[in-house]
C-alpha cells in the first residue's frame, strides 16, 4: 500500500521514507480496487474520450477563420504527433506507478504532495467535468437540430441544450455506478457506434457524395496574421486530442498493467489520429473553404452535420445529426467512468473528502466521486455559451497535461520504482509536448488581452482556466497543514 505522505506538501517529493517501494506499487490498487478492465476496455476507453466534441466543432472553426485546406491538414497532422509524445510519455508514468489516480499520483511523487493535489483538483474539474459538459452540451445540439427546424420552442431553445446535456450525465453517472461490467460493456458498445458512424460517414461520403477535391486546391503559405490564426485552431485542436491518457485513470483495474496500458494507450491514440486525419479530408471534400467564411460561428460548429448535408442533401444531414448526437455519448460516459478514480485515489491519500474512497459495497465503483463529477459537470453546462466553456477547458487542459508530461523527468531516472516500459527517444517526446503546450498558453493569453481591449469584450477564458488551477493552491496549504497535524 502507498504510505500517506506527512511532510509539507510543497517540501521536496524525494523523501525515501514518502515514497512507496517496487512491491508496494505493483500490489497497492489491488487492496482497493479489482483489476477487471482488459485490453479492449481501456482501448476502447481511449478512443471514447479522444473523439468528442473536439473533432466534430474544431475543424468548422479553422475554415471559417482562414479557409485554408492546407492549413487545416497541418495543425491536425502536428496535433496528432504530440498527442502521441505525449501517448509514449504517459505510458511510462502509468507503468511505473500502475495505480488509480494518474495525474494527481505522478505530479505527487514528481514534485510534492501540494502540486499533486492542486494538478488533481484541476484534472478533476476542467479535465473531466468540464469535458463531460462540453461533450454533453455539443451531443444535445447535434441531436436538437432536426428537432428546432420543425418544432417551435417557444423562446425556450436557449435552456434546452443544457437541460438535454443533464439528462445525459446523469443517466451516465448512474450506469457507471452500477459495476465494471456495465461500465466495460456501454463503453465498447457506445464507442463502437460512435466510431462507425464517423467511418461510415468518411467512407460513404468520398464514395458517394457529392463533394469537390477541388476544394484543396484554396490551400496557400499562412500569411504571418493566418500563421496566428492557425495557433488559435491548434488550441482547438489539441482539445480534441485530449483524452490519450484516458486508460492511465483506471490503471489501478488494468490486469497486467505493465504490458496492457503501453497498448492500449498507444494503440487508442494512433488510431483516432488516423481517423481524424480521415475525416477533415472529407470535411474539406465537402465543404467549400470559400463560403465557410461567410457563415456565422453558430453555424460552423455542427460541421460534421454540415459536412453530411452537403454530400448527401438536408435530410440525411438531420439524421446524421441525430446519430452523431447519440454517438458522442461514448464520451461521455469515458469522462463519467474516468474522472472518479482521481478523486478516489486523492481521498485515499486525505487529499479530498473522504466520501470519495467509498466504494460500492458489492459492485466495487467509486459512487461518491461519480455523484461529485456528474454534478460539477451539470453545473458547468448551465455556465454559459458553448463556445466560452470550450476554449476554458481546452486551455486549462493544456496547462495541466503540461505539468503531468514533465513530471517524467524527475521519474525517469528513480531506481526506487519499477520501469517495465521506457518510451523511445527520451527525453525528445516530452520536451516536444512541452513546447507546445507552452505555445499555445502564450497564445490564448495574447487571446485574452485581445478580446479584453475589443469593443466588444470577450471573456478571458484563459485566464479563468489559470484562476482554476491557481484555487488549488490554497486547498494543497490547507490539506497539508491538516496531514501534518494528523
Amino acid at each position: 500500500m502507498v504510505h500517506p505522505m506527512t511532510h509539507n506538501p510543497f517540501d521536496s517529493p524525494h523523501d525515501v521514507s514518502d515514497v512507496p517501494t517496487a512491491t508496494e506499487v505493483s500490489s497497492s490498487s489491488t487492496d482497493h480496487q479489482p483489476r477487471k478492465f482488459g485490453f479492449w476496455s481501456a482501448y476502447f476507453l481511449v478512443v471514447a474520450s479522444m473523439v468528442g466534441a473536439g473533432i466534430l466543432t474544431s475543424s468548422g472553426y479553422t475554415l471559417h477563420d482562414t479557409a485554408n485546406p492546407a492549413g487545416l491538414m497541418g495543425i491536425w497532422l502536428l496535433g496528432g504527433i504530440l498527442a502521441l509524445c505525449g501517448t509514449v510519455t504517459i505510458a511510462e508514468l502509468a507503468t511505473i506507478l500502475p495505480q488509480a489516480g494518474s495525474d494527481y499520483l505522478f505530479v505527487r511523487e514528481a514534485f510534492g504532495r501540494g502540486a499533486g493535489i492542486v494538478v488533481g483538483w484541476a484534472t478533476f474539474v476542467l479535465g473531466f467535468a468540464a469535458p463531460t459538459a462540453v461533450v454533453g452540451r455539443l451531443s444535445a445540439n447535434y441531436l436538437m437540430i432536426p428537432i428546432l427546424e420543425r418544432w417551435d420552442f417557444g423562446g425556450m431553445e436557449a435552456y434546452l441544450e443544457p437541460a438535454v446535456a443533464t439528462l445525459f450525465i446523469t443517466a451516465l453517472v448512474t450506469i457507471h455506478s452500477l459495476g465494471h461490467r456495465e461500465s466495460g460493456g456501454v463503453q465498447v458498445a457506445s464507442t463502437l457506434v460512435k466510431l462507425s458512424l464517423l467511418v461510415g460517414l468518411v467512407v460513404l461520403g468520398i464514395a458517394f457524395g457529392s463533394g469537390d477535391w477541388a476544394h484543396f486546391a484554396q490551400s496557400h503559405v499562412p500569411s504571418s496574421s493566418e500563421f496566428f490564426t492557425l495557433g488559435v485552431g491548434f488550441i482547438y485542436v489539441s482539445y480534441a486530442y485530449t483524452g490519450w491518457n484516458a486508460a492511465a485513470y483506471v490503471a489501478g483495474e488494468v490486469r497486467e498493467p505493465e504490458r496492457l496500458l503501453p497498448k492500449s494507450l498507444i494503440a487508442g491514440c494512433a488510431t483516432v489520429m488516423g481517423l481524424y486525419l480521415l475525416v477533415n479530408v472529407m470535411y474539406v471534400y465537402a465543404l467549400d473553404p470559400q463560403k465557410m467564411t461567410q457563415l456565422s460561428y453558430g453555424e460552423v460548429t455542427p460541421v460534421a452535420q454540415l459536412a453530411a448535408e452537403h454530400l448527401f442533401g438536408r435530410g440525411v444531414g438531420g439524421v446524421v445529426a441525430i446519430l452523431l448526437g447519440l454517438g458522442m455519448l461514448a464520451s461521455v460516459s469515458a469522462y463519467t467512468l474516468s474522472g472518479p478514480r482521481i478523486a478516489f485515489a486523492m481521498a485515499m491519500d486525505g487529499a479530498f473528502p473522504k466520501f470519495a474512497a467509498k466504494l460500492h459495497d458489492k459492485r466495487g465503483t467509486p459512487i461518491g466521486a461519480s455523484i461529485v463529477q456528474g454534478a460539477i459537470a451539470i453545473a458547468m453546462a448551465w455556465s454559459g455559451p458553448f463556445l466560452d466553456i470550450l476554449q476554458y477547458t481546452a486551455m486549462g487542459l493544456a496547462v495541466i497535461s503540461a505539468l503531468v508530461v514533465a513530471s517524467v523527468f524527475p521519474l525517469h531516472g528513480r531506481k526506487d520504482l519499477p520501469h517495465p516500459y521506457r518510451m523511445p527517444l527520451y527525453p525528445l517526446p516530452p520536451l516536444l509536448y512541452l513546447g507546445f503546450m507552452i505555445w499555445i498558453l502564450v497564445t490564448g493569453l495574447i487571446m485574452d488581452v485581445q478580446g479584453m481591449t475589443s469593443k466588444t469584450p470577450e471573456l478571458p477564458t484563459t485566464l479563468l482556466s489559470l484562476l482554476t488551477i491557481a484555487a488549488g493552491l490554497p486547498v494543497a496549504y490547507f490539506l497539508g497543514r491538516k496531514k501534518s497535524a494528523a
